[in-house]
Parts: C-alpha cells; sequence; structure tokens
C-alpha cells in the first residue's frame, strides 16, 4: 500500500500556492443552486481588482473543469477508459507544472459563479493580493488515511488534525469542483465546511481553531481505485462583513426638529415606500438602495429620532402607521389633561414588537449623558449564543484570534457542542465565557458603533467583566486559564465548597447539598427568620425578589415557614454569602490585574464612572482599588437594588445590558417601576436568545431614539457593499435571462 505522491503530484513538493476565489460575471447564482451555491452564502467575499487584473491579463493556462464531465460522457465508463480519461487530479497536476514555472492558473466551470486562480505565493505577495487559502499539499495512496498523512506531511503539518471534506462520493468533476470552491469559501468566512447548526439552520457555525493557529482543511476524493487528498491552509484575505440590515430586515432612522416635522417625515416614509416595487429577487437592490439613502440622511444631531423597523416594506409602511396612531393618541391624551397649564407634558414611549420605536418625554435626554453599560453575573450564557456574529463583524474576530484564545473565551466546546447543556458548565467555565461574551459585544458596540458610555457597572462578577472588556485591565486573556484551574471557582466557592465546609467545621467525608432558591419577598421576610436557620444565607437583593442560598434543606424550612415558594437555581456557588469571607483575600490577590498604560486608559475608560456595590462612590482606576472592589462585591451579600438606585442617583438613566440574554435588563425594569426615585430610567438588552441580529439592532436602534451618540457608518459601509453585491448577482441574473430568451425570439422573428 503506497502513501507516497504520483508524479504528476510531487510537482508542488516544498510549495506554498495561493489560491483566490474570483466571480464568474456570466453565471447567476440562482442557476448554481443545485451545487448549494446562494448569493448570501458567498455575498461575502470580496471583489478584488487585483485579482481580477491578474486573472485577466496574466493568466498562462485557463483549465475550464467542464471539459473533464465531457470526457467521461464520451467514454464507457469502466476503469480502464477512467484511467485513460484526464481525472480531476491530472487537472490539478497540470495546474501545479504551470504554477511552477510562475504561471497563474485560472481554474472554472462555465455553469458555477466563481472561478478559482491560482499562482505560486511568491507572485502574489508581489501583486499585494492576499489569497482566500494556500494549497500545501497532496497526497495519493490506496486508502484515504495513507492519502490525508502523505498530503499533511508534504504540507508540514503532520502533527496537525485537519478539519475534512469528504468529496469520495461525487463522481461528476462539476460536483467535486463547486465543493473545492465552497471550502475556499467556508476558510474564506471562518466558517466550518459542510456544518450548519442545528439552533441556527440558515448560519455556518464559525470555525474556531486552538490559539494563534489557522484553519487546515483535507480535501478528500477518490478517483478509479486511488484515494486523493489535497491540503489547504487559511490564507492572509478576510470575508468581508455581511450587513446587519438588507431587503428583508429593513432599518429606516428618521430626524425631525419637532413632532410636527417628524409626523410629516413618517407620512413622506411611508408614501416613498409604498411606491417602491414588490419585492422578487430582481429589485432587491432597490429597498437596499433607498434604504441605504435612509442612513445617510439620518441627522443625529436634530432633537428627535424615530426608527421603522420591518421584515418587508409592506410591514415597514404597517410600522410607520401604527407609530402615527401613537403619536396622535399621545397628543389626545396630553390636550384633555391640560386644565390649567398654557402647556402639557407631552409623553410618547412607542416599541414595537418590530423594534419600531420613538420617544418622547419632558424630561431630559437619558441617553445624552446617562449611558450605563452594565455587566450581568455568571450564569447568562446559553447554547449557540453570538452563532450569527462573526459574519456581521469578522474583522473583530479575527482580531480576538490575534489577541488570545477565542475558543477559550467563549467555552467553545461547551456552548457550541451538538445537544450543548449549560447545565453541564463549571463554575468556572461559566464565568469564562460570560466575561467572553460580555467583552464580544463591548466591543461591538464600542468600536463598531462608536458607542462610550458614562457610566459602567456589574452584577455580582459582572464586575469581573467590566474590568475586562472596558480597556482597564491590560491582560484580560491571561486569566482565562487561571479562571478554569485557580481554587476559588474549582473547589473553595464551587465543587466541594472547602469555604462552606470550614465555615460549618464538617469533616472531610461529609456531605453538602447545595442549592439556590430566587423567592418572590422582601429582605424583611427572609431576615426576620434567618437567625433561626445559621446555613441559610440571604445573599441577593433584586427588586421584588431575592435569592436564597446554602444547605438545601435549611433553606426549604425557611421559606415553608415564611409562606414562600422558591425557584430552585440547581447552581452550586456559595458567593456572596458569610462562608465566602474567607477566601476575601484570595479573591483580591486573583483580581489585583495590571491595568493599561495611561495613554490607553485617557482616551477612554477614564471617561467612565466605574460603580461597584461595594461603594456609593466610583472606583479609582487603580489595581489596587479594583481589586478590592470586585473581592468585596464577590464576598458579600449583594443588593443590585441599591446598586441601581446609587447609580440613578450619580446620573445613570440608560442601562445598556453587555452580555449574553436579558437578566439585568428585566431586574433594572422592575426596579426603576418600584423606587421613588422621580427622573425617567430605562434598561435596554443588546442580546437575546434566539436572533443576535435582530436583538443587536434594537438595541441600536433604542439608544438612536434616546439619543445616545452613535455612529452608523458600520451600518452604511456594510449596506453599501451589500448594494455592490446585490446588483451584480442582478446584473449576471439578468444576462442569464436574456441569453435564454434570445433563442426564442429568434425562432418567433423568423
Amino acid at each position: 500500500m503506497s502513501n507516497q505522491l504520483s508524479p504528476s503530484t510531487s510537482a508542488i513538493k516544498s510549495m506554498r500556492i495561493a489560491l483566490k476565489l474570483v466571480a464568474n460575471e456570466q453565471v447567476s447564482f440562482a442557476t448554481s443552486s443545485g451545487n448549494d451555491f446562494s448569493a448570501n452564502n458567498f455575498v461575502a467575499i470580496k471583489p478584488c481588482s487585483l485579482a481580477e487584473v491578474i486573472g485577466a491579463s496574466a493568466i498562462d493556462l485557463d483549465i475550464d473543469v467542464s471539459s473533464l464531465d465531457a470526457s467521461l460522457s464520451e467514454h464507457v465508463v469502466s476503469e480502464s477508459s477512467v484511467n485513460t480519461a484526464l481525472s480531476f487530479n491530472d487537472y490539478f497536476a497540470q495546474a501545479i507544472i504551470h504554477i511552477e514555472q510562475q504561471h497563474t492558473v485560472l481554474l472554472s466551470h462555465p455553469e458555477l459563479p466563481y472561478r478559482l486562480l491560482m499562482m505560486p505565493a511568491i507572485v502574489a505577495a508581489k501583486h499585494r493580493c492576499h489569497p482566500h487559502a494556500y494549497l500545501t499539499g497532496m497526497g495519493e495512496a490506496d486508502d484515504m488515511p495513507s492519502a490525508i498523512n502523505a498530503a499533511l506531511a508534504q504540507a508540514k503539518r503532520a502533527h496537525i488534525k485537519p478539519t475534512q471534506v469528504d468529496a469520495t462520493q461525487l463522481t461528476c468533476y462539476k460536483d467535486k469542483f463547486a465543493q473545492l470552491v465552497m471550502l475556499i469559501g467556508s476558510i474564506a468566512t471562518r466558517s466550518v465546511p459542510n456544518a450548519v447548526s442545528a439552533n441556527q439552520p440558515t448560519d455556518a457555525q464559525y470555525w474556531f481553531t486552538e490559539m494563534h493557529q489557522n484553519r487546515v482543511a483535507s480535501f478528500n476524493f477518490s478517483e478509479g481505485i486511488k484515494q486523493h487528498c489535497a491540503v489547504f491552509v487559511q490564507g492572509t484575505e478576510l470575508a468581508q462583513a455581511s450587513s446587519l440590515v438588507d431587503e428583508n430586515r429593513l432599518f429606516l432612522p428618521v430626524s425631525a426638529n419637532d413632532l410636527g416635522s417628524m409626523k410629516q417625515l413618517l407620512q413622506k416614509l411611508s408614501t416613498q415606500l409604498a411606491a417602491l416595487p414588490d419585492h422578487n429577487d430582481k429589485s432587491s437592490s432597490t429597498a437596499i438602495s433607498f434604504m441605504l439613502s435612509q442612513l445617510k440622511q439620518f441627522d443625529q444631531t436634530q432633537p428627535l429620532s424615530a426608527v421603522v423597523m420591518a421584515n418587508s416594506v409592506t410591514n415597514a409602511v404597517s410600522e410607520i402607521n401604527v407609530m402615527l396612531s401613537a403619536i396622535d393618541k399621545a397628543e389626545t391624551t396630553a390636550e384633555n389633561e391640560v386644565k390649567v397649564q398654557a402647556k402639557s407634558n407631552l409623553s410618547i414611549e412607542h416599541k414595537t414588537p418590530s423594534g419600531s420605536c420613538f420617544h418622547l418625554t419632558s424630561d431630559k435626554v437619558i441617553g445624552n449623558n446617562g449611558l450605563c453599560f452594565v455587566y450581568p453575573g455568571v450564569g447568562t450564557v446559553y447554547p449557540q449564543m453570538f452563532a450569527q456574529l462573526p459574519r456581521y463583524f469578522p474583522a473583530l474576530f479575527a482580531q480576538l484570534e490575534r489577541d488570545g484564545d477565542v475558543k477559550a473565551m467563549l467555552q467553545a466546546d461547551s456552548i457550541y457542542a451538538e445537544n450543548a447543556k449549560t447545565a453541564d458548565m463549571s463554575l468556572g467555565e461559566l464565568a469564562i465565557a460570560g466575561v467572553g461574551a460580555s467583552y464580544i459585544l463591548t466591543k461591538v458596540l464600542t468600536e463598531h458603533f462608536g458607542i462610550k458610555p458614562n457610566f459602567a457597572m456589574g452584577y455580582s462578577m459582572g464586575e469581573a467583566s467590566m474590568w475586562a472588556s472596558l480597556d482597564v485591565w491590560k491582560t484580560p486573556h491571561n486569566m482565562i486559564e487561571a479562571t478554569q484551574t485557580n481554587s476559588i471557582f474549582t473547589t473553595d466557592i464551587s465543587g466541594r465548597l472547602d469555604c462552606v465546609r470550614q465555615a460549618w467545621q464538617l469533616e472531610h467525608g461529609e456531605d453538602i447539598v447545595w442549592n439556590s432558591f430566587v423567592v418572590r419577598a422582601t429582605p424583611a421576610d427572609i431576615e426576620k427568620v434567618l437567625a433561626d436557620f445559621p446555613r441559610a444565607y440571604l445573599a441577593i437583593t433584586q427588586g421584588d425578589t431575592c435569592v436564597l442560598a446554602g444547605c438545601e434543606e435549611s433553606c426549604k424550612a425557611l421559606l415553608k415557614q415564611i409562606g414562600k415558594r422558591g425557584i430552585a437555581a440547581n447552581r452550586v456557588t456559595a458567593m456572596h454569602t458569610k462562608p465566602a469571607m474567607l477566601i476575601r483575600d484570595n479573591v483580591q490577590a486573583f483580581y489585583q490585574q495590571p491595568l493599561h498604560e495611561q495613554d490607553v486608559i485617557a482616551p477612554f475608560a477614564s471617561q467612565i464612572k466605574f460603580i461597584s456595590a461595594a461603594s456609593q462612590l466610583p472606583i479609582s482606576l487603580t489595581s489596587e482599588a479594583i481589586a478590592t472592589s470586585i473581592a468585596d462585591t464577590f464576598c458579600q451579600p449583594l443588593d443590585f437594588t441599591q446598586l441601581v438606585n446609587n447609580a440613578r442617583q450619580l446620573g445613570a438613566s440608560l442601562f445598556v445590558e453587555i452580555g449574553a440574554d436579558r437578566q439585568t435588563t428585566t431586574l433594572i425594569d422592575k426596579i426603576s417601576r418600584t423606587s421613588e426615585m422621580a427622573q425617567t430610567c430605562q434598561a435596554i438588552s443588546v442580546n437575546a436568545k434566539g436572533d443576535d441580529q435582530t436583538a443587536l439592532l434594537k438595541c441600536i436602534a433604542q439608544l438612536i431614539t434616546h439619543k445616545a451618540p452613535i455612529s452608523l457608518d458600520y451600518l452604511i459601509e456594510t449596506l453599501s457593499s451589500l448594494l455592490t453585491t446585490t446588483l451584480a448577482a442582478e446584473k449576471r441574473s439578468n444576462h442569464h435571462t436574456d441569453n435564454m430568451l434570445a433563442p426564442q425570439l429568434e425562432g418567433e422573428q423568423s
């Protein structure tokens, strides 16, 4: 059994061949649907003028793989006939021979929308043409494992376990080439080949790698009795960001100087939308172009802002009508309430399930100077969270990969596993994933939308997320491994609960049955009987509920005595209880982290007031002060109600939850409704289970209407790219239709 390279493939020994996908302008995506091609799948492949120039003017060999299928059809398919026909591997070998001579090769098929430009890596570097991938090794053997090993050895990656793409069942050369093109596209978009998430059936999974490791894939195919493998490595070209908005996700901001002007502009917008053509594959660009114009015209400096969100032009018109009705109703109500006053206090709080919103109050604008980022605690992460984000923010994820270990940051092996359950994750794993989620969302808002908070605070361990995410700690990535291994998270306040065992003076073999319960009760309800239950603790106060933690039997007995029912959290953590104070100094030492230099902190973090549950005043930006506040918050009972009210007293009025799901958003809403404080307060979440994209856009819409300073440049930039791609696709589709109609028209004319 041979695993040696055949003469036809040995030519690439020690070569690194650059690969670049270039559009086949003669083919419509619609005609390629049989090969799983779609405009959406490949919209992220950027047009490259350099590649087009190289492909058009410097090409020395144009290999059309459609000729392979033609050659097969001319032969009786038998072992001997297949051997006489040129194989897919032979065409690879021909291309490689020319590439060895510093030529450029173009592989194509007349029915596929992308062609594959192949060139020596040195030629790509000379032209500053960033490749999507590199071909670094090929192997041929009697069995596939040997072929893969031979290809990996030639690629000098024998130690790597590649992601395998199995094309061994494909006999049609067109299908093989289509599969190869899709693999290169997957490498460019950093998405797992041939994998779709069960929870997100329309979106490919992000291709996580070990820290600082490039993505490596093997393309496995069969020819006759031989097995072949080609090894591809991630290139330097990064796919462009997909647009958060499109013809099926409209986002239309409107700005006006006063309420009368706002009504007129909304009516005008409704008329303009109604005049747009009905949606179809050939009119997508019209809706996209209109939305792009609306985004560019939006003037954030105007006193009033509204946002219309809808999944179609027709529904957008309906959303506008509902908004206008809400404004009319509010005006009528205000007029009826006017008695002695010369002017009414008109108040409008309009928000629809689709995300459309408009806010108008007599109070000061809450988004300007009152914006507070809120970082949730442990346990908010959920399976497949943020699955959509990498395609919308590829540059951010590429930067995260350069900075540290994204796979570990999001605990990808647990969060994105098939049938993932966060209940199976340890406290340390949940904490790491929670900080990672907050870190990513912070970068999305601050770096891509230019949002700068005036305040920041955290719920429980969310305080650590706050310091890690807002460019205060210098090396937050270094804390991932420490969190996984430090006894604080593995055995002291979780696991075998050593600090509890010490506080209760238990023998080594005695079991602890620990649990926590969310109960609708006041602190006074619990505190009046707490002394009778020394192994139960009032851990958290949060609006109209409290969290009771400790010995499960004691907690249940306490709840029975006060006549309350509790919801069991079924999570083992002794944070915010008296036993945690035994490790307070260890916690402080763990979180005493080096800070960024002043030139990094000064332009951003120094403008933020950082609020802790452990202090009435904002925390100073020193390593010791930060560690002290985290340790005190971590180990003492948490009064989240007091934290929210303290933040409001300091000036916070618009709270934005920066993390997975909407844990604190619900709590802050409840706290603000029962608070005696007069000023307006709103809470918004950035994320929600099920749809990262829509949740983020709804958050952006509300920030706009609350007048928080924000940049829409990223939306405009990515939508402009989508418009370019859509126009090109429509042009190809029209060209294809014309070619199909031409023979019919000629026949009619004759």
